[in-house]
């Protein structure tokens, strides 16, 4: 038997177990190892030993299937493509590019046109983060298709491996904001009474802080378009405790997504125009590679791998709204 469920944000949740999946060896397939070995029609079974001996066909793909569900990174950063030298020099929006500094002036017949002045982009260097790691397999667990075992370390293995990359990703928003003045105060989403003599003024719904990321667009006149929220899982139940079933309708005519995560501190939201705040890039993508341990201990090594660099470079692309929680 093998463990089946859904992902909530970055969690991997069981919910109960299933029949084994009948898996047939092909030239080319890429398998999945969770299951415990089942007969294919050309008699061949997939193990734990089969993974162990395949870690480039069969376990680094799982680690990949695990876990692309659960990454917002790549939605707030564009694809960069890849890295030559472990690092990147990168411009950076220093001011609002729609314009020149110096305006345009009306010109009398004969005269010189004038000159206009352009605001300077900051140059900046992002170096490559590494990040990985390592698990044991006994061999008995190995003999023995221990696939529990095995398919919690390689769970286990993904969803630490999420955590640490969205953790880097959120700590470049936070620095990035600070540094160039993002912050705006937003209502208190837990304070908002929705009916009756009581009910809150339309300025303390949180529908009023959807607009107000919008509005800050349309002052800035850079074509931005806040369509994707990411926040604690507090603001998401006070979310759903507020509008019910027309939550839905809500984000909808805002044109928003949400992304929720224990990343991001309770209290606070960070809003982005997807995939135009910075770049990331792969110098290394997802590797695994296995080996038998020394000194006569039985057991075989599993280690994955990647190995990438994030950057922010358009302070327009990213808002961080607090005081949502008071």
């Amino acid at each position: 038997m093998h463990e089946t469920g859904y992902f909530k944000g970055e969690k991997f949740v069981a919910l109960r177990s299933a029949p084994p999946v009948q898996a047939a060896l092909q030239p080319g397939s890429v398998y999945n190892p969770i299951a415990p070995p089942t007969l294919s029609p050309d008699g061949l079974s997939i193990t734990v030993d089969f993974a162990l001996q395949n870690a480039t066909q069969v376990i680094t793909p799982l680690i990949i299937d695990i876990t692309l569900q659960r990454f917002f990174v790549d939605r707030v950063f564009a694809n960069g493509g890849g890295v030559t030298g472990g690092a990147v020099i990168y411009n950076e929006v220093a001011g609002n590019d729609a314009y020149a500094e110096r305006d345009v002036q009306e010109i009398a017949p004969g005269e010189e046109f004038p000159l206009i002045t352009f605001q300077r982009r900051g140059r900046n260097v992002a170096l490559v983060h590494k990040y990985g790691g390592k698990f044991a397999v006994t061999w008995e667990a190995r003999d023995r298709n221990d696939a529990t075992q095995y398919q919690n370390a390689i769970r286990q293995l993904s969803n630490t491996l999420v955590r640490k990359i969205n953790q880097a990703g959120v700590a470049i928003l936070t620095a990035y904001v600070a540094a160039n003045s993002r912050s705006v105060t937003g209502a208190n989403w837990t304070t908002v009474v929705t009916g009756g003599s009581a009910q809150s003024n339309h300025t303390l719904w949180p529908a009023h802080d959807f607009g107000k990321a919008d509005l800050v667009a349309e002052q800035e006149e850079l074509g931005m378009e806040y369509n994707l929220w990411i926040m604690n899982p507090q603001e998401y139940a006070n979310l759903v405790s507020i509008y019910g079933d027309s939550l839905n309708g809500v984000l909808s005519g805002f044109g928003i997504d949400i992304f929720v995560t224990n990343r991001v501190a309770a209290g606070t939201a960070y809003v982005v125009a997807q995939n135009q705040v910075g770049e990331l890039r792969v110098e290394d993508p997802l590797r695994t590679r296995t080996w038998d341990d020394g000194d006569g201990i039985e057991q075989t090594w599993v280690q994955s791998g990647v190995r990438i660099l994030m950057f922010a470079n358009n302070p327009f692309a990213v808002l961080q709204f607090t005081g949502l929680a008071g």
